[in-house]
């Protein structure tokens, strides 16, 4: 009896050390969902009180095996049964506690498992608010603006299908509010190397596309560079495309090599901006490409860099008959982010061929870097980004932002607390093709998240 009793008691252990291990690991469903500060903060409070439940089960089983031993020991001494026979009432009284507990500890971590695969639907949000002597991403406007409400959606649908939603109210250049799905994917998770994504995802090339989405809050910087702006706003890269998305890391020694590979539809120009054709395409062009990219570590822990990229067919279809381009990036970046630097530079190469209209090839670049120092709750930062853009080029020419330019910009980022921050920004921006216009900006940006 005393065997079984401690094997009882072993067993709940081993109930406890899983339970205290499906308390502090769950899968990451998306990439900045979360800021690291709230994602250690939600572990720690879970790894507290597993450990707490776990002391308090181990207290207990250590006092019944007190009781067993001092049960047995008193058996022993007036000659009665130890090990067999029959058992003392006490003692069986003391059995059953102790299946009572392991009963108590298997319904705890059923319980934990079931509330890990049903948790409801996790959403976040984020919000942006600014004024300034220009609009951030219409600089023909003045004064105070709203930037856009997002929502994000991220549902556990079990331990290996992913879901991602974002949902996005959004100020237009006229002042209307549009309502965008910019992001609605969903996943599964072959391994920890490995998860295809269907649906429309951010574009995974370069670093910043896909490191921040739509909500400011997360982001250093103020606004994004102008070229890499999503469609809607000025941007003159497919910042989103709908179709599938191989995506995966591998640890190679200390560093982590990283992957990306995707195809979906391609992408048109309509009413001078990107657009990427979400039920499809008439002429069933795709776009293809993919970004490979080396997380060092050691003594470079912190720096990644990498090489994208893609081509595609892109029909002006503003034209009739619509203009055809063949266009073909490819670039690379480097990121060192770490307790106290955020540094990331992105070089685009566009070569790209007219296929109707006026003939040609034509090559045009992109890139911009940017530096950041976080000291404490505040990063202050500067930016340089420059384009490059052959206006013979009818991809760029038939965009209404698809203009050459160069930006210098000082900014800085304060954290009031873990969810708001402020931004300003001082910036000269030139644009040295078509209008020839230069001006300068003072911004200001709240954003939060919740």
């Amino acid at each position: 009896m005393q065997s079984k009793q401690l094997s009882d008691s072993h067993g709940i252990r081993r109930w406890a050390a899983v339970l205290l291990l499906g308390g502090c690991c769950h899968p990451f469903v998306a990439r900045a969902a979360l800021d690291d500060t709230d994602r250690v903060a939600v572990l720690e409070q879970k790894l507290d009180q597993s450990l707490r439940l776990i002391g308090e089960l181990s207290a207990r089983v250590r006092d019944l095996e007190t009781q067993v031993a001092a049960q047995n020991s008193q058996a022993v001494t007036a000659g009665g049964p130890a090990l067999g026979g029959a058992a003392p009432e006490s003692q069986t009284a003391t059995e059953q506690r102790l299946v009572a507990v392991e009963q108590t500890v298997t319904q705890i971590a059923a319980g934990a498992g079931q509330r890990a695969e049903d948790t409801g639907l996790p959403l976040h949000g984020f919000a942006d608010v600014g004024v300034g002597n220009h609009n951030a991403n219409f600089p023909e406007h003045k004064g105070a603006a709203v930037g856009s409400l997002d929502f994000f959606l991220t549902p556990r649908l079990g331990t290996r299908t992913r879901a991602l939603f974002e949902l996005n109210f959004e100020t237009a250049e006229d002042g209307a509010i549009g309502v965008d799905l910019e992001r609605a994917q969903i996943g599964y998770q072959f391994s920890d190397s490995a998860t295809v994504w269907l649906g429309r995802f951010h574009t995974p090339y370069g670093y910043y596309n896909t490191a921040f989405h739509h909500g400011q809050q997360i982001a250093t910087s103020l606004r994004r560079p102008r070229f890499l702006q999503f469609e809607d706003q000025g941007g003159i890269l497919p910042a989103h495309t709908v179709g599938a998305w191989l995506t995966g890391s591998e640890r190679i020694g200390d560093a982590r090599l990283t992957y990306d590979f995707y195809v979906g539809n391609s992408q048109r120009i309509t009413g001078r901006s990107l657009d990427m054709n979400n039920p499809g395409n008439a002429h069933g062009s795709a776009i293809v490409g993919g970004n490979v990219g080396v997380l060092l570590g050691g003594a470079l822990d912190g720096l990644k860099l990498g090489v994208h990229a893609f081509t595609t067919r892109i029909e002006d279809q503003d034209l009739i008959p619509a203009y055809v381009t063949r266009v073909r990036s490819y670039g690379a970046y480097a990121v060192y982010d770490t307790d106290r630097w955020e540094h990331i530079a992105e070089f685009y190469v566009f070569d790209d061929e007219n296929l109707s209209g006026p003939a040609g090839s034509h090559r045009s670049e992109a890139g911009f870097i940017q530096l950041g120092y976080r000291a404490g709750r505040s990063v202050p930062y500067a930016r340089f980004e420059r384009a490059a853009l052959q206006q013979s080029d009818n991809f760029f020419a038939a965009q209404h932002s698809g203009t050459s330019y160069h930006r210098y910009a000082l900014g800085i980022r304060f954290d009031l607390d873990l969810k708001s921050a402020l931004k300003l920004e001082l910036a000269q921006t030139q644009d040295s093709d078509r209008d020839f216009i230069s001006y300068d900006e003072a911004l200001l940006q709240y954003a939060i998240r919740f």
